[in-house]
């Protein structure tokens, strides 16, 4: 390009490009604008540079935003409804009143005792086993009938002494006797004392056979209130009475049977026996006695002999509150009587003496070792005292419960919680320890 001289007669500098004034462009009409759309592109704008965008107006914030708030607050109160209503609960923990203690080497049990005494109980079961034999050849026999009987005592709490051979007379007059003396115990409460015995038929023969269950007045007692207050019911038949010719089994054969059948009644009764203890009772050591009735025989099919041999266990038991109490007064110093059991771990020996017999109605129990005694309480009476207390009521409520109780806390949900539920199956009592 050629350098822009200066024109004759011009004044230097005027004329040079730096010197040339710029004009201000004319602003397009409004109708020589290009028309500007929602999709333009950088090519389409103007010479002299980009369209102005329109002003946006201020946004307004969203309703929505309130409704998400009202609803966490909504859910939130909903919440908090739920825990105070369906979650609602209480949970006490107490620690019941302990005390080991060593225990005393003797005590005295009774039946039927007066309060303050520990009393004790007999139960007893028979059982019954059979077994065929050979049989060689016939033997002339006569055999009284006999049967296990349950004697009963309505009349008083007192025990009743019966003598050997004291006569039972069945419905039909027929006499039958004991063959040994037994006490039979009083009664505890509306509770009839019983014992077990087995009678024999006064003479020999099928005649004083019975195949059910009879019942038994005393004769010694006519003209006495005791003679309707005293009465015996066979368990089962009485069986037995024979006169006649029986299969003769062998002397060996039968003590052999005897003494098979023996060993396994003997098991099946004790097992009875233990099984015949209620729930909350112990059975006292050394006081089950095994008694056997004469073994039966009657003819089997061919050359064959049945034996059958019955047994009574007869022991004696007592209730493990009893107990722990009857302990508690002879070891505890100020024990008013307050119910008490044992803890699960008790390293105590307990028998009872050799002179002792549990049909006498005295017991003399022989102990040695240690106990740890645990105080009793109702938990349901506790649930109940605290239905809709308020919090600050609690330690008023659990002195009710002394001595028994020795320390309680509760727990109460949801924890801003001011008062134990109205409903008493939301609140729990747990030991502690257990």
């Amino acid at each position: 390009m050629r350098d822009i001289r200066p024109s004759e007669g011009g004044t230097l500098g005027e004329r040079s490009i730096r010197n040339i004034p710029v004009g201000h462009r004319r602003a397009p009409a409004a109708h020589e604008r290009p028309s500007i759309t929602a999709d333009h592109s950088e090519h389409d704008l103007p010479p002299d540079g980009p369209a102005e965008l329109p002003h946006r107006r201020p946004r307004r914030r969203p309703r929505r935003f309130w409704l998400i708030a009202l609803a966490v607050i909504l859910v939130c109160a909903f919440l908090g409804l739920l825990l105070s209503t369906v979650f609602a609960g209480a949970t006490i923990t107490v620690l019941p009143r302990t005390e080991a203690v060593t225990v005393p080497e003797t005590l005295q049990a009774q039946l039927n005792a007066p309060v303050g005494v520990l009393m004790y109980q007999n139960i007893s079961v028979t059982r019954s086993a059979s077994k065929s034999v050979s049989a060689a050849g016939s033997q002339r026999v006569s055999r009284p009938a006999s049967g296990m009987v349950t004697i009963s005592n309505t009349y008083s709490a007192e025990s009743q002494r019966l003598i050997a051979n004291t006569r039972f007379e069945a419905p039909d007059g027929k006499i039958y006797r004991i063959r040994n003396s037994v006490t039979v115990p009083g009664m505890s409460g509306a509770t009839a004392g019983t014992v077990t015995a087995t009678v024999y038929a006064d003479s020999p023969g099928p005649d004083y056979n019975k195949s059910g269950a009879t019942t038994f007045t005393i004769p010694g007692f006519k003209s006495d209130p005791r003679y309707t207050k005293f009465v015996a019911t066979s368990q089962g038949g009485i069986t037995g009475g024979f006169v006649g010719d029986e299969p003769a089994v062998a002397p060996a054969d039968l003590s052999a049977a005897k003494t098979e059948l023996q060993q396994k009644v003997d098991a099946d009764v004790r097992a009875a026996a233990a099984a015949e203890i209620p729930e909350g009772f112990v059975a006292i050591p050394g006081t089950l006695k095994v008694s056997f009735a004469d073994i039966q025989q009657v003819s089997g099919e061919g050359n064959t002999a049945t034996l059958t041999q019955a047994a009574t266990a007869l022991g004696s038991i007592v209730r493990q509150g009893d107990l722990a109490s009857a302990i508690a007064r002879r070891s505890v110093e100020g024990y008013q009587g307050e119910a008490v059991q044992f803890a699960e771990a008790v390293s105590m020996n307990l028998t009872v003496a050799s002179t002792s017999n549990p049909l006498d109605g005295t017991l003399t129990l022989e102990m040695s070792g240690q106990a740890t005694l645990v105080w009793q309480f109702d938990p349901n009476a506790l649930t109940q005292a605290l239905v809709g207390k308020n919090k600050s009521e609690f330690q008023t409520a659990i002195e009710a419960f002394q001595p028994a109780v020795q320390k309680a806390d509760a727990s109460i949900r949801p924890f801003w919680q001011g008062r134990f539920p109205d409903n008493a199956d939301k609140i729990k009592v747990k030991i502690a320890g257990q």
